[in-house]
């Protein structure tokens, strides 16, 4: 998510600020690289999160979300009771800044997403060359999550443009347990937690950090849609084609990177 947004989790106005909304004001924030918004931020993750995750909101969040979530690899056990509470959780696409105050440091998830008991936050990398993390970006969300999750199970979702491993600038590539593990004793270090705080953290990574590509989203998102039977047929059609928004928002955004993976999933199904 790009820096400077100011909306803050839980100090928003009565009046919730919409997917739209949020998206403007993260490009308000770009200042002179604003002009990469042209030709509507193809391959840019804000805007391919915001036209994903509003679609994903928008549809039946049990055979669409929580499908996504079922789908994803890894932390098994948070992912599926995720899932399985997809239709009651509060989703919020580009939710502005949550501080780390013991490091003043300032973490913005692409999407956070809360439940009765799993608190997500989704980190989304877009399509646009050359991409990485940072190589503080991913303990710090893992950090974040500890200190903003209450008592809920906390679950780090990264959704990928390729399936691991994943890269750090100038750390190069690591599995995906490996790359959040990168940078985070340091980061435990310098906000005064113990030698134990580090490792349990270390420790809880296989159990709270998941990943999925777009092109698997995707393919959800049309095997969900084709299955949809038994409804009026105006409801089908609203659904269908909120579904198709989300499935041509990622076939635009890869800008021709997974047409190949896309154009198999495009078959009709048997």
């Amino acid at each position: 998510m790009a820096d400077g947004g100011h909306y803050r989790v839980g100090m928003e106005p009565d009046h919730k600020p919409s997917v739209i909304s949020r998206l403007l004001d993260e490009v308000s924030w770009e200042g002179s690289n604003v002009k990469r918004y042209r030709d509507g931020g193809r391959g840019m993750e804000n805007p391919l999160t915001a036209e994903v995750f509003q679609g994903l909101s928008n549809l039946p969040r049990d055979l669409f979300l929580g499908e996504v979530l079922r789908c994803a690899h890894g932390a098994d056990q948070t992912r599926l009771a995720a899932a399985d509470e997809a239709e009651l959780a509060d989703l919020d696409v580009l939710p502005g800044s949550l501080l780390l105050p013991d490091l003043r440091i300032d973490v913005q998830p692409d999407v956070w997403v809360t439940g009765p008991s799993v608190q997500l936050l989704v980190e989304a990398k877009g399509f646009r060359k050359g991409a990485t993390f940072n190589v503080e970006q991913l303990p710090r969300e893992l950090l974040c999550l500890q200190a903003h999750s209450g008592n809920r199970t906390p679950l780090l979702l990264l959704v990928l443009t390729t399936p691991p491993p994943i890269r750090l600038a100038g750390s190069g590539r690591h599995e995906v347990d490996a790359g959040v593990a990168v940078g985070l004793e340091s980061l435990c270090t310098r906000a005064g937690m113990t030698a134990e705080d580090y490792e349990a953290l270390l420790a809880s990574i296989p159990f709270c950090v998941a990943w999925i590509t777009w092109s698997e989203i995707y393919t959800i998102v049309m095997r969900q849609k084709n299955a949809l039977s038994g409804l009026p047929s105006s409801i089908a059609a609203s659904l269908h084609r909120t579904a198709d928004g989300v499935a041509q928002a990622i076939k635009w955004h890869s800008g021709g990177l997974v047409l190949e993976t896309l154009a198999v999933v495009d078959q009709p199904l048997g």
